[in-house]
């Protein structure tokens, strides 16, 4: 039987480590991208992460930003894998993003994994990706899928 002082102690604890937990994760998304690319090398445009970020939290991970098109509706609108998705009128200043990624060497945890590429400037997609799942689990990898750093939780 649990006296009421050791009860009253567990609550404390269970309400000291909920207020714990979220000023651990209470840290802007701004902040994260930030905290992140101080470990990535080569860096990767903060702010355009930030913003991939908070549209994945507002939409609970389902949705990109509007400049993110799928490869599928980037080929509808013209464009072939391996050209400059700029050249296509339609697709200028937009990126792909929402596709499935398979993660067939099994790097990743087990999930519904989706991509977007990160800092694309027009012509060659470049390495840079975020993968990110509708658990809410983010990664990105600035090498093409050889290595990836977790995004810590934001808001």
């Amino acid at each position: 039987m649990v006296s009421s002082l050791n009860r009253g102690f567990v609550i404390f604890a269970v309400l000291c480590a909920a207020s714990w937990t979220t000023a651990v994760f209470a840290t802007s998304c701004r902040e994260a991208a930030h905290a992140l690319n101080q470990r990535l090398q080569p860096k990767i445009d903060e702010a355009e992460l930030a913003n991939m970020l908070d549209v994945l939290n507002e939409s609970r991970n389902t949705q990109l930003p509007g400049k993110f098109v799928t490869k599928r509706q980037a080929q509808q609108s013209g464009w072939r894998p391996g050209r400059d998705l700029w050249n296509v009128p339609a697709l200028r200043f937009k990126s792909i993003g929402g596709d499935h990624f398979g993660n067939r060497e099994g790097r990743l945890p087990r999930g519904d994994w989706r991509e977007a590429d990160l800092n694309y400037r027009g012509g060659h997609r470049g390495a840079k990706r975020l993968l990110f799942s509708r658990e809410g689990l983010r990664r990105v990898t600035v090498d093409h899928y050889q290595t990836f750093v977790e995004v810590p939780p934001c808001r």
